[in-house]
């Protein structure tokens, strides 16, 4: 089976993952490296917003309407032009390894979205290779591996692995594999190397044999990890990159709150926690700026809710203090745009204030941060991390919101 065209069918899985990724100015293309790569749209030496902006569109319409690499090509050209962008490597080579990358990488992640929800009838992976002369070594050895998707191999080695790996997946059901005459594959040993910039002399770290550095990670594996990392990254940019970083993440609210709210739709219906946590957007970088100017910078620029907290803020009705379920639905909504952001001097945390429709009273959504807890990761252990989540809702006067000896103002007005 042949690896669909890029650019040639919509893929709404893939699509989706393209939009949920956050543009982020980069200097180089190391900055952003393994898992939270997949939640970020970078293009090494582009620094400014509006022109990663004008390139994540050129992606969004390869991956949307099918446009191919020359319509990218000519759309590149005209993003250049109005930027003023001067960029390293020929322009062929260049558009090259943006479009397929980015391509390439959204088709993995939707295709694996894909396998987790037909897993019960088709539980197998299989990897394959366009076999060239070109063709890596152990990429050709890996052709035909087949083993169950849960397979703790796949974490490291779901391609593609690297800039211009061709290699791609399917799913089998039992029947098909019998079919074929086909058969499980043991896991290929995985043998790691450290790897080193040679002209930095940054050590990357030991890496898989046989994958490229930063790509030793399955790109559509969503956990918690990943967002918290990808926040801290954040954190670590230089202060202009990080404030237009998360100038932008308003334009991802779109995308989660789509994932939010029949999540939440879901956690209500049935009642009960599974101990699951979503995120809900990104703190603002004068909220940020002003955290770090008084010592108290938070560790990640991820705003998290656990299913936990919110049926707290559902059951906590007594008193007629409870945030309306339609507001709750829509928090990805809120937290990026807030009436204001206030910081509570008597604790770490921060309040997200808006008005409620027919009430007199403001709502708040508490953040903590720096929380600590633990989550899932791949390894299926849990963790300890600090993040900065959502704990809980009410309504209140907002003249008690006004007080100065208790709260500063952040963001917006009251």
């Amino acid at each position: 089976m042949p690896e669909p065209t890029l650019g040639s069918v919509p893929f709404t899985e893939a699509i989706e993952h393209f939009r949920g990724k956050l543009n982020i100015p980069t200097e180089h293309w190391d900055s952003m490296l393994g898992e939270v790569n997949a939640k970020g749209f970078t293009v090494a030496g582009a620094t400014k917003v509006d022109l990663l902006k004008d390139f994540n569109k050129l992606i969004d319409d390869a991956l949307t309407n099918g446009t191919t690499i020359t319509d990218f090509r000519k759309g590149f050209d005209k993003a250049v032009q109005d930027h003023g962008w001067t960029y390293k490597g020929k322009r062929g080579w260049r558009t090259r390894v943006i479009y397929d990358t980015n391509m390439r990488t959204a088709r993995a992640a939707g295709r694996w979205q894909q396998f987790q929800r037909t897993k019960e009838t088709r539980p197998y992976i299989q990897r394959l290779s366009v076999l060239k002369n070109t063709t890596r070594p152990l990429h050709r050895q890996w052709h035909l591996t087949t083993l169950p998707i849960d397979d703790p191999w796949w974490n490291t080695h779901y391609p593609p692995d690297g800039y211009g790996c061709l290699c791609w997946t399917r799913s089998l059901s039992q029947r098909q594999l019998d079919r074929e005459g086909g058969e499980l594959s043991e896991a290929p040993v995985i043998k790691r190397t450290e790897r080193i910039n040679t002209k930095s002399g940054e050590v990357y770290g030991d890496v898989p044999e046989g994958i490229d550095v930063g790509w030793d990670y399955n790109v559509g594996k969503a956990w918690l990890g990943p967002d918290i990392d990808f926040g801290s990254k954040l954190m670590a940019l230089p202060d202009s990159m990080r404030r237009a970083a998360l100038d932008s993440a308003v334009d991802l609210s779109p995308h989660l709150q789509k994932q939010f709210a029949p999540w939440a739709n879901s956690l209500l219906d049935r009642k009960r926690p599974l101990g699951e946590i979503r995120t809900v957007g990104y703190l603002g970088h004068q909220t940020v700026d002003e955290l770090v100017r008084r010592g108290q910078a938070p560790t990640t620029a991820v705003i998290t809710v656990s299913d936990k907290d919110i049926m707290h803020m559902v059951r906590d009705a007594k008193d007629g203090k409870h945030i309306p379920m339609d507001m709750v639905r829509a928090m990805p909504e809120i937290i990026a745009k807030p009436q204001a952001v206030l910081l509570d001097k008597n604790q770490p945390a921060i309040f997200y204030v808006f008005s409620v429709p027919g009430e007199e009273r403001h709502g708040k959504f508490v953040v903590k941060m720096n929380y600590k807890t633990k989550a899932r990761a791949l390894d299926g252990n849990r963790h300890s991390i600090k993040m900065n989540t959502v704990r809980t809702g009410t309504l209140v006067p907002l003249s008690a919101l006004k007080n100065k000896g208790v709260y500063d103002v952040l963001e917006g007005k009251l």
